[in-house]
């Protein structure tokens, strides 16, 4: 005979015998219930605190994500038997299968509620495989997967509960496939979007944290899901791109970068000596060489372009300012210094202007 047919037999007897001695066990237990839990907490902390030290990574996720499970777990165990050894007005049968289904029910709702405070898994594993898998930075493809791994940790609990309560999980599978069909139809900007997340993912052509530039939009990357990315700009909005979009953009990971170009025109006027412009140009040139921030050799300033109003002086240098704010701040100083400098060396910033002549004619 199974165990569970014994425990079943043992309380049918009960709950056909003695209506006091049933009221008594029921009391017990839920007494038991609701305060012996917590001394086996108690247990559990004591034991993880002092064997966690030696404990496997894999069994300390695990510990952590089953200790609250479990003890509602037990719980739920201990109320079930105290409503089945309460005299209630029904047939022991249909208590016991009522029972038994929510039972189960919640065993199963736990235990997934365990396995989704467990996903850190996911992390330990790729961990494990970092080597074989020359994941130089899988903080984005961990944070992904966990996502995953949680939404088929729900999909299979709720079709088990479902089971359990006699809905036809075989005939929903087959009605989804069909309306799946349909849906996959009217939606498939979203799974462009779930493919380009993959793409991403799996591509990495960047990672959580780092800085981006897509197209007309820049920012620091926090989040890479199903359906899009977001991005948290220079100013603090938080902006979110289709996956698709980010895919169809030319993607540019600032963060990995170890110097960045810092290119600008100067316009001098035109009545400016050609002495004075090569000056000019073999000042400034010293001037960008003399920053700290600059990179040796970097620097080149030409003369570029007769404009329509100016002299354009083309220049260009290499910064090792990373950052927007350390960029700007660079900017700023340099700025100044170039103003002082064109004082110096008596040129004028051009601006558009126009000249008219006029023809006079004889009468």
């Amino acid at each position: 005979m199974l165990p569970r047919e014994i425990m079943a037999n043992f309380f049918l007897f009960i709950y056909t015998h003695g209506v006091l001695l049933r009221g008594i066990l029921a009391a017990v237990l839920v007494l038991f219930g609701v305060f012996g839990t917590r001394l086996l907490r108690k247990l559990l902390v004591f034991i993880r605190r002092h064997t966690s030290r030696f404990a496997p990574e894999w069994l300390q996720i695990l510990n952590d994500g089953f200790e609250l499970p479990v003890l509602l777990v037990l719980r739920a165990v201990l109320l079930f038997f105290a409503v089945i050894a309460f005299p209630l007005p029904f047939p022991a049968g249909q208590v016991w299968r009522v029972s038994s289904t929510l039972l189960t029910a919640l065993i199963t709702a736990f235990v997934a509620w365990g396995l989704w405070r467990s996903a850190s898994l996911c992390g330990l594993l790729f961990r494990s495989a970092e080597n074989k898998l020359d994941l130089d930075s899988n903080k984005t493809m961990i944070r992904f997967f966990e996502k995953i791994y949680r939404a088929l940790i729900v999909l299979f609990a709720a079709l088990i509960i479902l089971d359990l309560f006699g809905v036809p999980v075989t005939g929903l599978l087959t009605g989804a496939g069909i309306a799946g069909l349909a849906i996959s139809l009217a939606a498939q900007s979203t799974l462009s979007n779930l493919i380009a997340g993959i793409t991403l993912v799996l591509e990495r052509p960047f990672g959580i944290g780092d800085y981006v530039v897509l197209g007309a939009m820049e920012g620091t990357v926090e989040e890479i899901s199903f359906r899009s990315t977001r991005l948290r700009t220079p100013d603090k909005v938080l902006i979110t791109v289709e996956n698709s979009k980010v895919c169809a953009e030319y993607i540019q990971n600032m963060t990995g970068r170890t110097n960045r170009l810092w290119a600008f025109t100067i316009g001098v006027t035109y009545d400016t000596p050609r002495a004075k412009i090569e000056q000019l140009t073999a000042d400034l040139t010293a001037l960008l060489q003399s920053d700290p921030m600059v990179q040796p050799g970097s620097a080149q300033v030409v003369l570029s372009n007769f404009s329509a109003s100016s002299i354009d002086l083309d220049v260009r240098v290499y910064v090792t300012a990373l950052g927007l704010d350390e960029f700007r701040q660079l900017k700023n100083r340099m700025n100044l210094a170039i103003m002082d400098l064109m004082a110096r060396d008596g040129c004028e910033f051009a601006f558009p202007s126009t000249t008219v002549y006029l023809e006079k004619t004889q009468e």
